[in-house]
């Protein structure tokens, strides 16, 4: 009989301690002793069954077996073990995928396409040879997720589209077309780029979509290419927003609320919303015209000040990526460029109206 599961992860022995080592997630565990022979019996591909001759009551070993597997895989330390026999049984429909130029496959269980399948509608294009290939297959009350044959990680089907933007996010990336990825937003005015870039609960994304409900071509809410010729391409995933946000979104968008609830892996709460004529946006590449610091300050007066190319310079490379990880001076020298050729901003807000006009005017 096949072994039922693939382990993921390094079971060691130190001074009387059973460690488990995932080298995935660099983390560690700690096992006690039934176990550590659980996952020995796994990891030998033995009938788990044989727990019992570890000195367990016959009572009491199914039920640990059973939560420690279940545990196991919740944490991604274990999977079932899936053949390409096995997922190739499964029916399947296929959605081709363009972003920044990869062209990218995803194949879905019949039974879970939808509402995923729709949050990535606007990046379609016609078939053709895909870069990648997404695969998923069902698995118990699981999906399991390939990357060109692959396996990546398994998750309950509500947080699929939450990690397969971040796979495809994850393979725009390693492509590496381009000289830096900047953790901005972008929207389009005038034929131009506005990137928006914040610390974390700077409310960008909900700024991004309230910009695009004002007039404001959507480009990306999140990731923005910065190319050598000195232009910029967005990565147009339908942003993500989160529940703390859909009160201060719900005028603006009013079908928000029968858009379907996603969770992300921390357990989080996000629709996602794709704004009109995001789908134009999706490789062309645009100049920077300017580039807007977020600062959210319930006390303090709304405004929109000018800002030091230094400050700008930060903003910029704080969560930015390069190719190979490392920003070269080519790089460095266009990102130089395009911080003195731009307006330059610090916005300082507190509801979006304000900030809306705010920009709004400074764009104009």
């Amino acid at each position: 009989m096949a072994p039922r599961f693939v382990t993921q992860a390094r079971l060691v022995r130190i001074r009387g301690q059973n460690v488990l080592f995932s080298a995935s997630q660099h983390a560690i565990f700690t096992l006690n002793d039934t176990a550590a022979y659980i996952w020995r019996l796994l990891e030998q591909g033995k009938p788990t069954e044989g727990v019992e001759r570890a000195g367990v009551d016959a009572r009491d070993a199914r039920g640990q077996v059973q939560a420690a597997i279940e545990d196991w895989q919740r944490l991604g330390l274990i999977r079932p073990r899936i053949s390409p026999l096995d997922i190739s049984a499964q029916d399947h429909v296929s959605q081709m995928l363009s972003v920044a130029g990869r062209r990218m496959r995803i194949l879905y269980p019949i039974a879970h396409a939808l509402p995923t399948m729709a949050t990535f509608r606007h990046l379609e294009v016609g078939d053709g040879t895909p870069d990648t290939v997404f695969h998923l297959a069902e698995h118990g009350d699981r999906l399991h997720l390939f990357r060109n044959g692959e396996w990546l990680l398994a998750s309950a089907p509500d947080q699929m589209a939450t990690i397969l933007k971040g796979e495809m996010l994850s393979d725009v990336l390693g492509a590496g077309h381009y000289e830096l990825a900047l953790h901005a937003a972008a929207l389009l005015k005038n034929e131009r780029l506005v990137l928006l870039c914040g610390e974390p609960g700077a409310g960008k994304t909900t700024l991004t979509m309230a910009l695009a409900h004002a007039g404001f071509g959507f480009a990306s809410d999140d990731v923005t290419l910065l190319n050598a010729d000195g232009c910029c391409v967005g990565l147009p995933f339908a942003p993500a927003v989160k529940s703390g946000a859909w009160p201060l979104l719900a005028e603006r968008f009013p079908d928000l609320d029968a858009a379907p609830i996603f969770r992300r892996p921390d357990n989080r709460r996000v629709r996602y919303l794709v704004p009109k004529a995001a789908a134009s946006l999706t490789a062309q590449s645009w100049p920077v015209g300017a580039v807007i610091l977020l600062h959210r300050d319930r006390a303090a007066k709304p405004s929109l000040e000018k800002v030091d190319p230094v400050d700008v310079l930060r903003g910029l490379l704080g969560g930015a990526f390069a190719p190979g990880g490392e920003l070269g001076d080519t790089g460095f020298d266009v990102l130089a460029g395009v911080i003195g050729s731009v307006k330059a901003y610090r916005l300082t807000y507190t509801g979006l109206d304000e900030a809306v006009r705010l920009i709004g005017r400074a764009c104009s």
